[in-house]
């Protein structure tokens, strides 16, 4: 998840306030958790679980894991031949992982990124695709911001919830959890307070 400094300036202070704009027109708080279904459903983009579409045994596999190992496929966007763009993702995975997938899908439809040309028919491609580095790093950024933003992060520590509580109420990883903590400054911040009011 380690960033590779590609972001423009202020991009994560824009992801910031959008992870918080968007819970406003849902007329959620700031730190409310957020479903990525439900934000789906607000920028009316259909989401679909993989298994609707693969139907080769290879394919079934690949997507729960060869010999007991997190299969790699997230999920990808792509635009129906009427010119709307789904979200399919890989039900497989944890509940919290889906979320994170599903989150930067959006990520990349809210950023307009641009999606490849390639006609797949109803063929889900497994192995590598169109990847652009940029594009990929806002997504991944917007993406776990709007799931975890620092607003909400900042609420949770201050209320001593622990990795897996705030995971559990973010609808989050714990992995993901612990990386924004981090990412986002808010466990440096968290200590810092601590050692200055506990003297």
């Amino acid at each position: 998840m380690a960033g590779k400094g590609l972001l423009q300036r202020g991009f994560k202070s824009k992801a910031e306030r959008l992870a918080i704009s968007f819970r406003e027109r849902l007329s959620l708080s700031d730190i409310s958790p957020l479903d990525a279904n439900d934000l789906a459903k607000h920028l009316d983009i259909k989401v679909y679980p993989a298994t609707m579409f693969v139907l080769d045994e290879v394919d079934k596999n690949l997507l729960m894991g060869d010999g007991g190992f997190d299969c790699e496929w997230s999920a990808l966007t792509m635009k129906t031949r009427l010119g709307n763009k789904i979200i399919i993702h890989n039900p497989y995975h944890s509940s919290g992982r889906q979320q994170s997938n599903i989150m930067h899908e959006l990520a990349h439809i809210i950023c307009e990124h641009t999606l490849p040309t390639y006609d797949y028919g109803f063929k889900i491609p497994m192995g590598m695709r169109h990847y652009n580095e940029l594009q990929e790093e806002e997504a991944r950024c917007l993406g776990e911001t709007i799931q975890l933003p620092r607003k909400a992060l900042e609420w949770a520590t201050k209320a001593n919830m622990s990795v897996p509580a705030i995971a559990n109420h973010f609808l989050a990883s714990e992995e993901m959890v612990s990386y924004r903590l981090n990412i986002s400054g808010v466990t440096r911040q968290n200590h810092f307070y601590k050692r200055r009011f506990s003297k």
